[in-house]
C-alpha cells in the first residue's frame, strides 16, 4: 500500500527483491521491522548455504489480517523463517509495529490499542 516500503526493502535485500514484475510491498509500515528482520535472517541463511537456491520474493502483502510473504527458491528453513514471521504479524500493529490484537472491523486487521479504530481512508495516526 506504500512503494516506500518497496524502495526500503530493495536497497536492503538486492538479492531478495530482484523480481522486477513486483511493485509493491502491500501492507502498512508497521511491519517493516518485522519484514526488514524476516529478510535480514533469509538472506543470511542463504548467504551461509551457497548450496540452498537463493529465494526471490514475489509477493509480500496483507491479507485476512495477517502477513503473507511469498517467495521462491529457498529450503525448509527459510519456510520456517517465513511461517514464524507471518505468524508474528498477527500480533503486531501494522500501522506502528507495537504490539497489537487481530480484531474484526470492516476488515480483520492487527492493530494496538492506540490505532484500533485507524483505517488508511482517515488521518488519525
Amino acid at each position: 500500500m506504500t512503494d516506500d516500503l518497496l524502495l526500503i526493502l530493495r536497497g536492503r535485500y538486492p538479492e531478495l527483491f530482484t523480481n522486477t514484475h513486483l511493485r509493491e510491498i502491500a501492507c502498512l509500515p508497521g511491519w517493516l521491522n518485522l519484514i526488514d528482520e524476516l529478510c535480514r535472517t533469509l538472506q543470511i541463511h542463504l548467504d551461509s548455504h551457497p548450496d540452498v537456491p537463493q529465494a526471490k520474493v514475489l509477493q509480500v502483502k496483507e491479507k485476512f489480517g495477517g502477513l503473507r510473504f511469498y517467495f521462491s527458491g529457498g529450503d525448509t528453513a527459510c519456510r520456517g523463517v517465513v511461517a514464524a514471521a507471518e505468524e508474528r504479524s498477527l500480533s503486531t500493529c501494522e500501522v506502528c509495529g507495537q504490539a497489537g490484537i487481530l480484531g474484526e472491523g470492516r476488515w480483520l486487521s492487527v492493530r494496538c490499542i492506540e490505532h484500533i479504530h485507524w483505517s488508511p481512508s482517515n488521518d488519525c495516526k
